[in-house]
């Protein structure tokens, strides 16, 4: 069952992309002609550019402390919650993301759990956009995410679904984005719920090589809503190389307050 949704997935998102490709996984885009360097964090609104082909990108949280509200109280540290990228071809990557490291808590810090988590396997496809010769960009994010870590593992309740990352340049240094996002998430029944979420983002240069942004995050579940205010920066150490620290504060509720510091690169 697992393996069929991923062929599923994948099978959808590679339709028309068997024409030639000046570059490729095997003949890598030269260095000196690399895009400008884009992330999928540390805001929840993603990126539509892909990673250049032939290229290997990481973005992940070096850090993170999470705090569920809404009458559960539990706290979790990640620790190394990563997401491995790379470049197929000129507009298309692959991703895996890996919970190296989570540490759960209760409200009166007594430990519940610990060890790794949840392994996502994603691909990203480009519509138009991904070299910035348009004000535009909008891209596609199918993924199957599989809770125990083991994508082998039989008769486990994966969650999977697809996100449109939008962006749009306003005058070259301030940009806005949004995301719509389909969800389909395990019930207690071995059936599916339909989850959706949207964001919309604001983002731009503060200073030099400091940048920032400010995000809305709606999320539209069956028993429940969340909404999130979220804000961060990310410094520019170089061309390849970023670091980040940003929070999602949950405005009711059901909604988690999380912050996090971050590292992105890629070579």
């Amino acid at each position: 069952m697992n393996l069929r949704v991923i062929l599923f997935l994948i099978g959808i998102f590679l339709i028309n992309t068997t024409h030639a490709q000046q570059y490729h996984l095997f003949k890598p885009v030269p260095r000196a002609e690399l895009r400008e360097f884009a992330l999928d964090r540390p805001d929840v609104t993603e990126s539509p550019q892909t990673v250049d082909a032939g290229h290997f990108q990481f973005e992940g949280d070096v850090l993170k402390w999470v705090k569920q509200n809404g009458g559960i109280s539990e706290r979790t540290i990640n620790i190394w919650n990563g997401l491995y990228k790379l470049g197929l071809t000129n507009n298309w990557d692959i991703h895996f993301g890996y919970e190296a490291y989570n540490i759960n808590r209760n409200d009166d810090g007594d430990k519940l759990d610990e060890g790794g988590g949840a392994f996502t396997i994603r691909l990203k496809r480009n519509f138009w956009g991904n070299n910035g010769d348009t004000k535009t960009a909008l891209g596609a994010i199918p993924y199957v995410t599989f809770p125990t870590g083991n994508p082998f593992e039989k008769n486990q309740d994966v969650a999977f679904g697809v996100g449109f990352p939008f962006s749009c340049d306003i005058n070259g240094k301030l940009g806005w984005g949004a995301q719509p996002q389909f969800d389909f998430v395990p019930n207690a029944e071995g059936g599916y719920d339909l989850s959706f979420f949207q964001t919309v983002v604001l983002g731009g240069t503060v200073i030099g090589d400091l940048d920032f942004y400010a995000e809305a995050v709606s999320i539209f579940a069956k028993d429940e809503n969340q909404y999130l205010a979220n804000g961060g920066l990310i410094y520019n150490i170089s061309p390849n190389v970023k670091v980040d620290i940003a929070t999602n504060i949950g405005l009711n509720k059901p909604a988690p307050t999380k912050i996090y510091l971050g590292l992105s690169f890629r070579i």
